[in-house]
């Protein structure tokens, strides 16, 4: 998903905030728009709701507390305006301050901060999607769609803000408990979802995208705490974050810092999660400033990260997804599966001051295994087999495992079956014509971007055909080796399918109606696959 505009966007889902809870173009640093003599400034819109009309959701304890306490904590700002009062949490209360911050941002280096503690819920599309909501104060529970605010639509309008550091923080629940109330049906639907709802921010700086809570989990308002839990931990963050040591804590520092004492407070019942790809440093800086170059700091922010435990010189850092600040100089890196202790990676590294590695790319992905559909035409290429074979169509199976024995390689195993008519090219004989191909290869999968991927293929197999002539008892069979290259463009519309157009040459040595010589064929179609 490719934005118009460019901003550095960050996402934070703290589900439930509660008492105890890609890529697009290519990454590019600020270029000039227009001459501007606006200096840079930081500007933050925080709603925090206690109170709904609809006593259908249940009233919230520390929701406005959150919104006030934040409000203090970003004193280093120029700009902060906490709206909590009931006048001013109604939908189009919110929807106005929205537009009045939008006018105060002058300069594309403008920092802004919108932040919301209240209830989550969830809507229905027309067509059956599912779509996040953020209750206001005269949200109605049977018109959430109508009268709450869509959480996709606040992102994409602060896509299209003149600023391209700007930072949605929603401390609420989508997950149909805690703060999150939803109809039945709904809840069903959700409870059969495998991943929590799309999102996704593509900026020019950076790529972030922070969960506080894990999909499904309860986030907590904590009595003793006198807040959300994930929120005072990133309120904390705001003094103590400074995980680098540069003078400044950054949203991402914040973040971390959140994560781990959230799962720590909660006793692991909140599993803050986080996705990030930032182009140098983290432009998002909430407290403080750079003075001085930090310590290098190791990270990721990829799901194919999570959970993978990192050891830095023989000492435990952390698991990811997270950031963890490391001494300069030459260092043993170990990335290691957190559940079984095995290891993942080790090698030498190199860090400088300031420098910071994004280690996902170092993590073996897990085998996947996948039935593969197809359906196409089979087509006679070489001029005696356009003389013996007909065109004729194809369905088959294979059995597709990308990521093994080696990360992108593939290995395969399939069938395919081809069946039609045809007559002799000299007597006119009409004939039945069936076969079969039996083939297993290996192939390497180049990742394009934008879900889509290239795959060559090289195939050894059996070929088996046989024509059986109408007018006579006559039946003629052909077994043979082949050789077989071939090539998918292949789309993935979500994790687990795919889709695409495949082309496979096949070819063998063997006698049709001439002297034993080699002949080609080929396969055209469409492929269609699932992961198990």
């Amino acid at each position: 998903m490719h934005l118009r505009v460019s901003l550095s966007a960050f996402l934070l889902l703290a589900a439930c905030a509660s008492s105890s809870g890609s890529k697009g173009r290519p990454l590019s640093a600020f270029a000039p728009e227009g001459v501007t003599d606006f200096p840079a400034q930081r500007h933050a819109l925080l709603v925090g709701i206690d109170h709904f009309e609809d006593s259908r959701f249940n009233e919230l304890r520390f929701a406005s507390a959150d919104a006030r306490a934040l409000a203090l904590a970003l004193d280093q700002f120029d700009d902060v305006r906490a709206l909590v009062r009931p006048e001013e949490t109604r939908r189009a209360a919110i929807l106005e301050a929205l537009s009045a911050l939008e006018m105060r941002i002058r300069n594309p280096r403008d920092t802004v901060v919108i932040y919301f503690s209240t209830h989550g819920s969830l809507a229905q599309r027309p067509g059956g999607e599912l779509e996040r909501e953020l209750v206001a104060g005269d949200t109605r529970l049977d018109l959430v769609r109508e009268t709450g605010i869509s959480v996709d639509e606040l992102i994409q309008r602060a896509e299209k803000f003149p600023s391209r550091r700007v930072a949605v923080v929603l401390a609420t629940c989508h997950a149909g408990r805690g703060k999150s109330r939803i109809p039945d049906a709904l809840a069903q639907q959700l409870a059969a979802r495998k991943s929590p709802p799309r999102t996704l921010e593509e900026v020019s700086e950076a790529v972030v995208v922070l969960s506080a809570a894990a999909f499904g989990d309860v986030a907590r308002e904590d009595e003793t705490l006198g807040h959300d839990v994930y929120t005072y931990f990133f309120i904390e963050a705001l003094t103590a974050g400074d995980r680098d040591g540069d003078g400044a804590v950054t949203i991402s520092e914040a973040h971390d810092y959140a994560r781990e004492r959230t799962w720590h407070f909660t006793k692991g019942q909140q599993r803050p999660v986080a996705e990030s790809s930032i182009l140098g440093l983290d432009p998002i800086v909430l407290r403080g400033h750079r003075q001085r170059a930090g310590l290098p700091v190791i990270f990721s922010y990829e799901r194919s990260a999570e959970g993978v435990g990192v050891r830095v010189s023989g000492q435990a850092k952390g698991v990811l997804p997270g950031g963890f600040a490391v001494a300069p100089g030459e260092q043993r890196l170990e990335l290691l599966d957190s559940g079984t202790g095995g290891l993942l990676y080790a090698g030498n590294i190199h860090l400088d001051a300031g420098e910071r590695m994004e280690v996902s790319r170092l993590i073996p992905p897990p085998p996947r295994l996948e039935l593969r559909l197809q359906g196409g035409v089979f087509v006679p290429l070489s001029q005696d087999a356009r003389d013996t074979l007909p065109v004729a169509p194809a369905v088959g199976m294979q059995l597709h495992v990308t990521n093994w024995p080696a990360r992108r390689l593939a290995v395969l195993l399939g069938t395919t079956v081809f069946a039609g008519t045809g007559a002799t090219a000299t007597l006119d004989q009409a004939y039945d014509f069936l076969g079969v191909h039996v083939q297993a290869g290996l192939g390497y999968a180049f990742e394009l971007g934008h879900g889509l991927f290239l795959e060559p293929q090289f195939q050894l197999g059996y070929l088996g055909v046989s024509r059986s002539f109408r007018d006579f008892t006559t039946h003629e069979t052909l077994r043979t080796l082949t050789l077989s290259p071939a090539l998918e463009l292949e789309a993935a519309p979500s994790d687990a399918f795919r889709i695409g157009v495949r082309l496979e040459v096949s070819f063998f040595s063997g006698q049709l109606e001439g002297p034993t010589t080699w002949h080609a064929t080929s396969q055209l179609g469409l492929v269609a696959g699932y992961a198990f």
